[in-house]
C-alpha cells in the first residue's frame, strides 16, 4: 500500500495538471516569462507540536521518514521548482537547531543575518525556486512569526494568515515570494 503522502502527491499533481490544461496558452509572439508548470512539484507543510516548528519539503521520502519523528503532514503550500525556471529565484532553507526553527527566504541579506544568528543552510532541501513577484498565476506566500514559539510559519491562505495573527500569537512579517497554487481540487 502506498503511503498517504505519496497518494496525496499524485492527487495534487493531477489536480494541478488539470487546472493548467484549462489555462489559455500564451501568444507565440510573447517572450516566455514563466516556468514550465509541468516542472513544478508540491511543497508540503509539516508541523511538530512538541518543537513548535513548521517544516516544508518537496521530498515525499523525507516527509514519510520525518512523520514518525513528530512531524505531522498538514497540506501542500503550493508548487515550487527544483531547478531555476524562467522568472524564478532561489528560496533558501535555513535551520537553527538551537531554537528548532526552519526559516525560508529569498533575500540574501536575510540569509547572511540568519547565519550570524545561528542558522545554517539546510540540506533538506537547501533551495527550491519560486517567483519573486506575482506572475504566471502564482499566489503569495505569507510569512508570519511567533516570538514565543520561535517559529516561522508560511501559508498561501489569507484566512489562515488572519487566524494565526488573531488567535495564535503570530505577527505578519512579509510576503516571502509567490508559488503556483495547488489548484481547484484543494
Amino acid at each position: 500500500m502506498k503511503s498517504p503522502a505519496i497518494l496525496l502527491s499524485i492527487l495534487i499533481a493531477a489536480c494541478y495538471q488539470s487546472a493548467m490544461a484549462i489555462t489559455p496558452a500564451t501568444s507565440a509572439l510573447k517572450p516566455r516569462t514563466c516556468g514550465a508548470p509541468a516542472d513544478a512539484v508540491p511543497f508540503y507543510r509539516t508541523y511538530n507540536s512538541a518543537k513548535i516548528d513548521h517544516w516544508y519539503t518537496y521530498d515525499v521520502n523525507a516527509l514519510n521518514s520525518f512523520n514518525p519523528q513528530g512531524w505531522a503532514f498538514q497540506n501542500a503550500l503550493g508548487f515550487v521548482f527544483l531547478t531555476q525556471e524562467e522568472g524564478t529565484a532561489p528560496l533558501f532553507h535555513l535551520f537553527n537547531s538551537g531554537v528548532t526553527d526552519n526559516f525560508y527566504t529569498m533575500n540574501s541579506s536575510e540569509v547572511t543575518a540568519a547565519q550570524q544568528n545561528g542558522y545554517g543552510i539546510s540540506g533538506n532541501p537547501s533551495t527550491v525556486y519560486i517567483y519573486p513577484t506575482q506572475v504566471c498565476g502564482s499566489v503569495p506566500v505569507y510569512r508570519l512569526y511567533s516570538a514565543s514559539g520561535t517559529d516561522n510559519f508560511y501559508t498561501t491562505s489569507e484566512s489562515e494568515r488572519v487566524e494565526f495573527i488573531a488567535n495564535q500569537g503570530y505577527t505578519d512579517v512579509e510576503i516571502t515570494g509567490y508559488v503556483l497554487p495547488v489548484g481547484p481540487c484543494s
